[in-house]
């Protein structure tokens, strides 16, 4: 199998089985996913490109995936950014994954819940 670093796309996969594959380089804005697939050694994450969240259900991941995408394409961005909306009933479970995956939210992004 290719080595990880190769791939244009990581595999992520909730705690309920489902799988989401989405570009390194968004995946790559969490502190946390950042380490697990540069580290040196021949850990999973890093040889296969798969990381498994044990703690993570597929609703919250699917959030937290278009967080990135939303964050990578306002980055920089001089114009006006649109709210980024967060439903009521998953807020809180959506913020304890940010910080275990130490994704960082800018002042100047507009969260909606």
């Amino acid at each position: 199998m290719a080595q990880a670093t190769e791939s244009e796309y990581v595999t992520l996969e909730s705690s309920d089985g489902f799988q989401f594959v989405i570009h390194r380089e968004a995946a790559m804005l969490s502190g946390t996913v950042k380490n697990m697939l540069s580290s040196s050694g021949q850990f999973t994450e890093t040889t296969e490109g798969i990381i498994h969240f044990r703690d993570i259900k597929a609703v919250i991941l699917e959030k937290v995936c278009q967080y990135w995408y939303y964050k990578a394409r306002y980055l920089n961005s001089v114009t006006e950014i649109p709210h980024f909306d967060i439903e009521p009933e998953y807020a809180l479970e959506t913020l304890m994954a940010a910080d275990f995956l130490d994704i960082f939210i800018l002042v100047h992004e507009k969260l909606r819940v």
